[in-house]
């Protein structure tokens, strides 16, 4: 039986700072109809910072949202030799001490004759959260995408791919049949860093064996000098994703494709 959490009508007192991540995510969940009555919805956990905050959020909020919804934290391990991989047994070991509903799932991916990539690895986890969910009834995947990652990911598909798009905050799948969420969307990284430091969350930061630095981690670099010299940049690049003047855009106006 899983447990969920009792109201803390005390909280605002005893930890304002978790109180108002509450009243941020609840106020995403809200703008983008992420979760309704009756959710079941599964966690993606990876030991990092970003999905510990994402998952201890979630469950606390239960205490005061008006919708029910049920937990399923997944944590997925993999036989690549990761650097600052997570221990599964203490991640089990912290799901159990917190009452949290979880699996533990294990996927191979070092198979002889096939040189892993960041990509396929992201890809065959991700398909391992999917499976999980439709073969346990859960219609909800929550992932811990932040603020940051959604503008890095833009910049990623502007100069890597020539397109305009980035991580949407609620994506259909399969007709509808499941939808990714991202609770922490409009949440800067700085605020997962320090909910876990207050919460002394043995976070890792995994870091591909295959790859020395990546095209998002030179973005991330990027956008931090921007975000030292104007606080605001992230929280205005967020909200240019919703206000986009089309007239200020070539697209209605294009002949052929640009030629390198």
């Amino acid at each position: 039986m899983e447990r969920k959490p009792i109201v803390n009508k005390k909280l605002k007192q005893e930890d304002s700072f978790e109180y108002y991540l509450l009243k941020k995510v609840g106020k995403t969940i809200k703008k983008y109809g992420m979760i309704e009555e009756g959710d079941r919805v599964l966690v993606g956990v990876s030991g990092g910072k970003d999905s510990f905050t994402l998952l201890k959020i979630l469950n606390d909020r239960r205490g005061f949202y008006p919708n029910q919804y049920e937990l399923l934290a997944l944590h997925v391990v993999t036989d690549l030799a990761c650097e600052g991989l997570a221990d599964p047994g203490a991640l089990e070991d912290y799901f159990k001490t917190h009452g949290y509903n979880y699996r533990i799932a294990h996927l191979k991916l070092n198979q002889e004759g096939r040189d892993p990539s960041p990509f396929w690895c992201s890809k065959n986890r991700r398909r391992v959260l999917f499976e999980t969910a439709n073969r346990l009834g859960y219609n909800k995947i929550a992932l811990g995408h932040h603020r940051n990652d959604v503008i890095e990911t833009l910049l990623l598909n502007i100069f890597y791919h020539g397109e305009v798009s980035t991580m949407l905050p609620c994506q259909s799948l399969f007709n509808g049949k499941m939808h990714i969420i991202r609770p922490l969307y409009n949440m800067p990284e700085s605020d997962t860093k320090k909910f876990c430091f207050l919460h002394n969350f043995s976070a890792v930061s995994c870091r591909c064996p295959v790859e020395k630095e990546t095209k998002r981690e030179m973005f991330k670099r990027m956008l931090d000098e921007v975000e030292r010299k104007h606080p605001k940049a992230m929280l205005n690049a967020l909200r240019a994703l919703e206000n986009i003047k089309e007239e200020y855009l070539p697209g209605s106006t294009v002949k052929e494709d640009i030629v390198i």
